[in-house]
């Protein structure tokens, strides 16, 4: 800016840039209650109080502080006083009317030739909008945590259920598989030790024995991964385990597809897990005579839903010892961004439903 030094700023001018200013600009007395010698007419649209309401009563502004606010500010404010420091706080004020804002508030010191104070000049500018954008990010950045920290326990419970399944593959393949070809091994080992004395009934044994360890390995790498997941999809794949579960169980099943494409690899494991999961769930404890699977595209991803015939239970109970597979389920949905939930009722069956989200269409040849 450049002007003459001894050119004076037009009254009218000063004073039009004062009311106009986006802040509530005021002079003080250096006194203790600090008698209020001009307060700019902001005061109306930012508190609703008159200017002559404001200068009158002294301790008003006091007064208006919030109360969680009040003794913190009178303290700094005496202090500034005290030291004729710069006045600098942030604090909540009640207006007129009863709302609460929020008031950068700064000051500073006027002195007279002699050193004394004159007066303080000060600003109040209202910050509401900034606190307010502050607490949502705060309580954002509070949610992303939580979240975090969900996931970070889902995916702990769920590395620690798959660790189970691992150590009971480990030990199904160990205690049944492995016991029974070493024995068949032995026997093999005896036979050709004396091949005159082989004899065609023990072969057919030994043979049988096989077989059913055959059986038992082809089981459990199904268990694993069916090779029809890769080949056929998804339904199919549920489709096969159900009739799997059915020849030790007895049940019908049934399964209905609605899906309007099939899933990505990747969530394509993701839903037969849940669905053997739950599958296998209904299997140890609900005694059904008859299981229902339905696949549905909704609202961009798959919901998955598993009825029963079975005896029910009541789901505000905390679950038994060896009851937890419903758990596993829901750590699954959620560590993939999705939901579960159950109904059921004692004798009355059950219903479950998972959602997670369908990632885009699989490539098909």
């Amino acid at each position: 800016m450049t002007g003459a030094p001894d050119q004076e700023l037009d009254p009218a001018a000063y004073r039009a840039m004062v009311e106009d200013a986006p802040a509530i600009l005021y002079l003080d007395r250096p006194d203790e209650l600090s008698t209020n010698l001009y307060t700019s007419p902001q005061i109306v649209d930012l508190l609703g109080y008159s200017v002559e309401e404001w200068m009158r009563d002294a301790e008003l502004w006091v007064r208006c502080l919030h109360p969680a606010d009040r003794d913190r500010v009178v303290q700094e404010h005496r202090a500034s006083n005290a030291d004729r420091e710069r006045f600098l706080s942030e604090y909540r004020i009640l207006a007129k009317d009863g709302r609460e804002v929020w008031i950068r508030d700064e000051a500073v010191p006027v002195d007279a030739e002699d050193g004394t104070v004159l007066y303080w000049r000060g600003v109040m500018v209202d910050i509401t909008a900034q606190k307010q954008a502050e607490d949502r990010l705060r309580a954002s950045l509070d949610e992303v945590k939580r979240m975090v920290a969900q996931r970070r326990d889902l995916a702990q419970r769920l590395e620690n259920a798959q660790e189970e399944e691992r150590r009971r593959i480990a030990a199904d393949i160990h205690d049944d598989p492995i016991q029974v070809m070493s024995a068949v091994d032995m026997r093999l080992q005896l036979l050709l030790d004396r091949p005159e004395r082989v004899d065609a009934h023990e072969l057919g044994e030994l043979a049988e024995e096989l077989r059913s360890s055959i059986d038992r390995l082809r089981n459990l790498l199904f268990e694993l991964r069916p090779v029809a997941l890769d080949l056929e999809g998804l339904t199919p794949a549920i489709g096969m385990y159900l009739e799997h579960v059915a020849k030790d169980t007895g049940w019908t099943w049934e399964v209905i597809d609605e899906l309007d494409h099939e899933p990505v690899p990747e969530a394509r494991v993701a839903f037969y897990r849940i669905a053997q999961e739950a599958v296998a769930n209904v299997r140890k404890h609900a005694n059904a005579t008859h299981v229902e699977v339905r696949l549905s595209s909704v609202n961009g991803g798959l919901l998955l839903r598993i009825t029963d015939d079975g005896e029910g239970f009541d789901p505000s109970e905390t679950p038994r010892p060896g009851h937890l597979g419903l758990a596993t389920v829901t750590e699954r949905a959620e560590l993939a961004g999705g939901w579960c939930r159950i109904e059921s009722e004692p004798t009355r069956g059950s219903i479950l439903e998972c959602w997670m989200p369908l990632g885009a269409p699989a490539e098909t040849d």
